[in-house]
This record gives structure tokens, C-alpha cells and sequence, in this order.
């Protein structure tokens, strides 16, 4: 039976994950992939007695000892965002098996990237906003609500973006909301009274900057459409059109940025930020943010930094 120290979970689609595994085989570390989409491939049974969970996989057997297990790479959702029709089969399969992900936090001596419980209390984005306030980081104007307020000017532009992530499914195609340019007028005539969403103030000449970080690395990168700033969500741009150069931080703003990580409890982030006008603006922060673009187009070693960490180096 093989003794596994490093656990992976995932998806078979994920590349950011394929970095993951290319650098531990480069180390010669005992690793097990899971992925959340092939879990009907595996046998799985955990010992309340021995604390340790045996694996099949293609009939292969691994075992994970809560004393032996050294880290969890976790990449997979904490709760399922969906509103696609399943049937009762499906929805007992996706439920039973996202719990089950969530009770991995039993190896609790282990190196998580991220833990559950802190990965889905910093997907909460009014939480994630004031505690980057008290951290000292500047925040946009910002509100969240379904009703338009007095404080809404209607000459001055703004964005609306979803509360949390929101996935639409109709006639058999899947949809995605993005950040929205809205004037202050505009929103005033508009009805949100559906559902709560996050309004903020529309920050002019700005240049977007994605950080990733990994325990106390920090890789900063300015995304940019041939060096200029892009207007409005710049995920709406083409992606050959983009482009992605490491940025040097203010060493204050850093060291806040690593007090936010270590008040929200997570290893790995991807921090948006925006700079406008001689002033950076902390936009959120995703704990399950994708990176691998990072790697080869601004030269990033993620992968080696995650490993380490994983490690314990």
C-alpha cells in the first residue's frame, strides 16, 4: 500500500493543478490527485479508529494517515453554485460528495492551500471588504443592497457586480455575470430589488493589478491592453489581447496585503487591486483564484512557491 503525504483535490480540467503535480514529481514527493469530477473512479473508506482514510484508484491502493498526511492542495468549490436542473441521482452524488470534501478539514495537523472553512468564509465579499478596511487597505466606495440610495449621484459612473458568483443556465447554455459600467442616472432607473448586489464607485484611468500570492510571496502582475488601462471589466477583453508585467508594489502596501491573508486565514490568494491615479484600491480576493495563466505569461513560479509551502519550506 502507498503511503501518501501530499493530497491533491481537484478536477481533471484544472491546469493550474497540472503545475501543482509536474513540480512535486519533479521532487519525487508522494502525492494523490482526486479529482471532484471522477469520484464515481474511487473507493474510499476512512477509520474513525486508525485515523487514516485507505484510496482506490484504478486499483491501486493509497492510504492517508492524519499523523503522515503533510499538506492538502485544495482547489474545489466549498459550496455548489448552480441553478442547472440535476436529477435526483446527481443532486445526492454533487451534495454527498461536496460534504465530504468539507470533512477533509479532519487532517487538521496537515498544510492546507486553502482549508475549507477559511476559504468560505473569505468567499464572502462584505466580509473580505471590511477586513481589508481594518487592514488599511483603501476601498472604492462601496455599497451593498437592492434598493437605490440617496447617496447615488446620477452624473458619476459606477459598477454593479454580483454578490457572489453567479452561474445561470437557460435553453442548455450556461451564463456568467460580469462587472458592469452603470451611470449614477442609469441605476436610478434601474430595479434591483430582486436581489442584493455590490455598487461601487467607477475608479477613472485605472490599471488593474492581479496578485498572487502564496504564504509570503507576492506576484504582482499590471494587466493591460497593449500597456494601456482597459476600461471596465478587463475579463471581457480577448485574451490575446491582454497583456500581463510584473508590477513593483509599494513595500506598505504589501505588508498590508500579507496582514489581509493572515486575517482571513488563507495561504493562496488572488488579490485584485486597481491603481488610479497615483492611489491603489483593494478590489477582493479570490481564495480559489485561477493562476496558471501567470506562469507563462509573466514568468511566475507559482507552482515551485505552492510546493514549498506545501513542504513546509
Amino acid at each position: 500500500m502507498n503511503k501518501i503525504e501530499h493530497l491533491i483535490i481537484s478536477s481533471s480540467l484544472d491546469y493550474s493543478t497540472d503545475y501543482v503535480v509536474i513540480e512535486m514529481k519533479k521532487r519525487n514527493l508522494r502525492y494523490l490527485r482526486i479529482n471532484r469530477d471522477q469520484f464515481m473512479n474511487v473507493r474510499l473508506s476512512y477509520s474513525l479508529d486508525n485515523e487514516s482514510m485507505v484510496v482506490t484508484v484504478h486499483n491501486e491502493l493509497f492510504e492517508l494517515s492524519c499523523d503522515e498526511l503533510k499538506s492538502v492542495y485544495f482547489r474545489a468549490p466549498v459550496f455548489i453554485r448552480s441553478n442547472k436542473s440535476y436529477s435526483l441521482e446527481e443532486q445526492l452524488e454533487r451534495s454527498q460528495w461536496s460534504s465530504f470534501i468539507r470533512n477533509l478539514i479532519i487532517f487538521d495537523k496537515a498544510i492546507w492551500i486553502n482549508n475549507p472553512v477559511s476559504t468560505y468564509r473569505t468567499e464572502n465579499k462584505m466580509y473580505q471588504l471590511e477586513i481589508a478596511k481594518r487592514c488599511g487597505l483603501k476601498i472604492p466606495e462601496t455599497y451593498i443592497a437592492n434598493d437605490v440610495m440617496n447617496s447615488i449621484m446620477p452624473n458619476k459612473q459606477y459598477v454593479v457586480k454580483s454578490l457572489d458568483t453567479a452561474l445561470f443556465y437557460k435553453g442548455g447554455q450556461e451564463f456568467f455575470t460580469y462587472t458592469t459600467m452603470i451611470t449614477g442616472d442609469e441605476l436610478n432607473k434601474a430595479s434591483i430589488v430582486e436581489a442584493p448586489v455590490i455598487i461601487q464607485e467607477y475608479l477613472e484611468d485605472k490599471v488593474d493589478i492581479r496578485v498572487t500570492c502564496v504564504g509570503d510571496r507576492l506576484y504582482p502582475a499590471s494587466v493591460t491592453n497593449g500597456g494601456n488601462g482597459i476600461v471596465g471589466d478587463w475579463r471581457k477583453t480577448p485574451k490575446e489581447q491582454l497583456n500581463y508585467k510584473y508590477w513593483e508594489l509599494p513595500n506598505e502596501l504589501s505588508e498590508k496585503l500579507l496582514i489581509l491573508m493572515r486575517k482571513l486565514e488563507i495561504v493562496f490568494g488572488g488579490i485584485d487591486l486597481v491603481f488610479s491615479h497615483g492611489e491603489y484600491y483593494f478590489i477582493e480576493v479570490n481564495p480559489t483564484g485561477e493562476w496558471g495563466w501567470l506562469v507563462n505569461t509573466a514568468r511566475f513560479p507559482i507552482p515551485e512557491a505552492i510546493v514549498d509551502v506545501l513542504q513546509g519550506i
